[in-house]
Formats: C-alpha cells, structure tokens, sequence
C-alpha cells in the first residue's frame, strides 16, 4: 500500500510540475516586490514569500508597507491553491493506493 501511495502521488506531482514551478516563480517575483516596497534583504523577502505563501505564518516577520502587503495578501491567496492542489493529490494517492489494496 505504501509503496502504490508513494508512485501514484509522484505520478501525480509530476504532470503538475509545471504548475508548481510557475508557483514557485510567482513567490520568487513577489518576494522581489517585497524586498524593494520594504528595503529589506532578499533572503528576507524570500523568506517571508515563502513563509505566507505556504499558508504558516510565524509572524516573526511582516511586511511593513502598504505595497508588500497587497503582495503578501496575493500570496496568501496563491497560497491557498498551492496547499488545496497538494493536499487534493495526497488525498487522490491515497484513494488510488486503498483501491490497489482492495
């Protein structure tokens, strides 16, 4: 079962690699916004794109103009895609791997 589970969910993330490399360049672009809307460092920026992007929120770093916010307000949003489509081809995998089991 686990290993039905592990193939098909590769299978599935594989012909969705080009969405979530498009994702990826999405958060890369916003975090250069933020990093010149705040005049923080690059690593900062990615970090805090990232951070909102996946939907976890530490709150040790936020954007502190009006411009980064409407940014981060976007990736949270784009966020919310990114962790609805992973969690539906988890969930999608493991139908398919309890089916295979059946």
């Amino acid at each position: 079962m686990l290993y039905d589970f592990i193939t098909t969910h590769l299978g599935l993330m594989y012909e969705l690699g080009g969405s979530f490399i498009g994702l990826a360049l999405i958060v890369a672009f916003a975090a250069t916004l933020i990093s010149r809307f705040d005049k923080v460092p690059l690593e900062d920026a990615l970090y805090l794109a990232f951070i909102t992007a996946l939907t976890v929120g530490f709150g040790d770093v936020s954007p502190k103009s009006r411009g980064a916010r409407v940014v981060c307000v976007f990736l949270a949003f784009v966020g919310l895609i990114l962790v609805g489509i992973l969690v539906a081809i988890a969930v999608h995998a493991l139908g398919i791997a309890l089916e295979g089991r059946k």
